[in-house]
């Protein structure tokens, strides 16, 4: 039987942290298509936010799930090496779905190294077993 968790509550509010920047960004970068004026630092950085908040969001919401629900960390690991390779794939390979753009593929890499040290820390000290005694 896997054992379950639930992550600690200063995990928790960071997780939360991380989930709501990723919204604010994607809401920047979707307002600035109707009105230039909504840019996060400036309008290049803007332009490629949507890959870096998309991809951050993803791997946050699938792995956090994996994690408190006893999956590996190392196949944590391997799902955020396997969205990099793919980012790079989609931005590089397939022009045909998607105009190449490198990078995209790179902020998508950032956001999902962001989620990685979060996870490493999380599994390192954040996570608590549900039958466990320990708050």
């Amino acid at each position: 039987m896997k054992m379950k968790y639930k992550m600690k509550k200063s995990y928790r509010i960071v997780q939360l942290l991380l989930v709501c920047f990723g919204f604010v960004l994607t809401l920047i970068r979707w307002l600035n298509v109707f009105n230039s004026n909504f840019v996060v630092i400036n309008p290049e950085i803007t332009s490629h936010i949507s890959n870096f908040s998309l991809s951050l969001l993803a791997y946050l919401a699938i792995g956090s799930s994996w994690l408190t629900f006893g999956v590996k960390f190392r196949f944590v690991s391997i799902l955020g090496a396997f969205m990099i390779v793919a980012n790079f794939i989609c931005e590089t390979l397939m022009s045909f779905i998607n105009t190449v753009d490198i990078v995209d593929a790179i902020y998508g890499t950032i956001g999902i190294i962001l989620v990685f040290i979060y996870f490493y820390c999380a599994n390192s000290n954040g996570l608590i077993q549900i039958n466990s005694d320990n708050q």
